[in-house]
């Protein structure tokens, strides 16, 4: 699968930047500010500069899991609440004045119960997590489910990301960018079949 030109430049400029940067005296604040910047409005994973940072300092691999772990888990609960107040602020009246109360109702009830679980699968889909934080603060979603998985599935996803660049260095880089796509679309499609047979959306499951 070959991306178009000008995502492919933008992603080798991109690239060039993490590693300058990951050699800096501030990676480590690069490294957080971007892991918290990820799940709140950034559109860059901040695992392309976690793999950076590994590349340029194995030995300290795992601190710098850690950070970006912390700080990507400290956005997400930002990301929940700032959702979270503003939609009921302004959202909710809005809502009732088109006649949509029980629908949002409906997808609080049908979210709430399952929450861990969509946030678990939800980092190892093509979708970013924002998507998902978004959707978990604007329905109310329980937090702490919300957050563990989260917690679970991110630190999974960091996990791999960091044991392969670790372990197997720059080679590796290419073949996640080759493979993450598929990979990504394997992961939706069992969050997908999931929903159908739990919710019973296919008849006779």
């Amino acid at each position: 699968m070959h991306l178009p030109e000008h995502i492919t430049t933008a992603r080798e400029k991109g690239w060039v930047w993490f590693e300058a940067h990951a050699r800096g005296r501030f990676a480590l604040w690069w490294l957080a500010l971007l892991g918290f910047a990820d799940t709140v409005f950034f559109p860059i994973s901040v695992e392309t500069f976690l793999a950076a940072l590994v590349l340029a300092h194995k030995e300290r691999w795992k601190q710098f899991l850690a950070v970006s772990w912390v700080s990507s888990v400290a956005g997400a609960t930002a990301g929940y609440f700032i959702l979270f107040w503003a939609f009921r602020s302004f959202g909710e009246t809005f809502l009732v004045s088109w006649g949509l109360g029980e629908a949002y109702a409906a997808a609080q009830s049908l979210l709430g119960g399952q929450i861990f679980f969509a946030m678990l699968l939800a980092s190892f889909t093509p979708l970013p997590d924002k998507v998902f934080i978004y959707a978990a603060g604007i329905l109310g979603a329980p937090f702490a489910p919300f957050i563990l998985g989260f917690a679970v599935g991110r630190g999974g996803r960091m996990s791999v990301v960091t044991y392969l660049v670790w372990k197997f260095g720059a080679p590796v880089l290419e073949l996640v960018n080759k493979y993450s796509v598929f990979a990504a679309l394997g992961a939706t499609a069992i969050l997908v079949a999931y929903a159908m047979v739990h919710w019973h959306l296919v008849p006779g499951l």
